[in-house]
């Protein structure tokens, strides 16, 4: 006798919230970030904002008392209709896949950002944030003017429309989380099996004191020198935020990883921003893979890189090298097996150099190590050069200011504290 099945709808059914918001679908928020916040508050703050945004160039919404803020006549035009743009574009994605591999973003210039929490809780560098609200939101807008510094400036081939939510985590300190918003709009196919690339990164602030000696010599912050920036680049086929949540299990019980150990060296430091951003989602295997790899080449040649091996088939040839994975093409869950494997057999490179760096804070270990012989760098050098480093300062820039007798001074004799991992 056979047994007739219904057969199963593999949409979701959209609730009953979501006929009453113009552009965000409460699912797509739920899935993507709503593992740490409240999807459905979200959902709805979120459209709002995109609304005032598309119809009336609305840039600061602001709560409790803060009134809103528009966007002046002149730069109007680049607001205005941009979200309706941006949900058509969606739906072209829907009907031409292919452009999700050429072009997955509508070129939309903007930022929207959500803030919780009273002003001290806030990063210090955003001091707009108003101490009447426990709730702000604001749109940064890019490419209004001449300016390029890369808080008014975005390139071209960034354009695209992010959601920034600041939330209090890790002993403290500030997590910001970002998404692109097309991914969060109705319209978007978000494939419930597409792979996802994305960045945790650790940002050190420029401490007050080289701020204000900046802004004595350049009456300006702009051409500041970038913040150093530690990255670890990951892939996932499950959810990305899902993953996060076992990177915060490992950190938290002691894993000898790369990244766990910087993470938790960095957690120390009150004057570090804890930052993850999804990337890219939707992805075929091989193409996730050649992402990664890419992005993980950049970053270790920049030496910002907190990824223990390369990343995509290169680091599965890698694995292969250490006798740890023998398939040319293992699911991430066997390369993720394989990654800790090597690093059992290699706990060392598993341990960033910033570990190495704590000696160089003890002036006795400089002393002894690097300086006082002739042709070494003093004490009161390494010292300046090691707060010179910390705040992003190139090698040559370094030399010139702590008078040392070249460049190659500075990299040999100082390498270790001058060594970004």
């Amino acid at each position: 006798m056979k047994i007739r099945r219904k057969q199963i709808n593999k949409v979701l059914k959209q609730p009953k919230e979501n006929k009453k918001l113009r552009y965000i679908d409460p699912l797509k928020v739920k899935r993507l970030i709503g593992g740490f916040f409240p999807s459905d508050i979200l959902a709805k703050l979120i459209d709002v904002d995109l609304i005032a945004l598309n119809d009336e160039a609305t840039i600061r919404m602001g709560a409790g008392g803060v009134k809103p803020q528009y966007l002046s006549k002149e730069y109007e035009s680049t607001v205005l209709g941009v979200v309706d743009e941006m949900e058509k574009y969606n739906h072209k994605l829907v009907s031409h896949p292919e452009l999700m591999r050429e072009c997955s973003f509508y070129a939309a210039p903007f930022d929207l950002t959500i803030r919780y929490g009273s002003k001290q809780d806030m990063p210090r560098f955003h001091e707009s944030w108003s101490e009447q609200t426990l709730l702000e939101s604001t749109v940064q807008v890019y490419n209004l003017g001449d300016c390029k510094c890369r808080s008014c400036y975005r390139p071209p081939d960034e354009h695209r429309a992010i959601l920034h939510i600041y939330k209090e985590m890790f002993n403290g300190h500030i997590w910001r989380i970002s998404v692109p918003i097309q991914y969060l709009m109705k319209g978007f196919p978000l494939k419930p099996n597409g792979h996802m690339g994305y960045y945790h990164s650790f940002v050190v602030q420029h401490p007050d004191s080289y701020l204000r000696e900046w802004l004595n010599e350049n009456a300006t912050l702009e051409g500041i020198p970038e913040e150093p920036r530690y990255n670890y680049v990951g892939i996932t086929s499950r959810n990305w935020l899902v993953r996060m949540r076992e990177h915060i299990r490992g950190i938290e019980s002691g894993e000898n990883k790369k990244f766990y150990n910087a993470w938790r060296h960095f957690a120390k430091n009150e004057r570090v921003d804890f930052m993850s951003e999804l990337i890219v989602a939707n992805q075929p295997y091989d193409d996730i893979m050649a992402w990664e790899e890419a992005r993980v080449d950049i970053e270790m040649a920049e030496g910002r890189a907190l990824n223990m091996i390369p990343g995509g088939f290169k680091g599965i040839r890698e694995l292969h090298k250490l006798g740890v994975l023998n398939k040319e093409r293992p699911t991430l869950k066997e390369r993720g097996s394989a990654i800790e494997a090597a690093e059992r057999a290699n706990p060392r490179s598993g341990v960033p150099n910033l570990l190495i760096s704590e000696l160089w804070k003890e002036d006795s270990y400089a002393a002894k190590i690097i300086c006082g012989a002739e042709g070494r760098l003093s004490v009161e050098q390494v010292r300046t050069a090691r707060d010179l480093n910390l705040v992003g300062i190139s090698v040559e820039e370094i030399a010139d200011k702590i008078s040392a007798l070249n460049v190659p001074q500075v990299q040999c004799n100082g390498q270790v504290f001058l060594e970004r991992f």
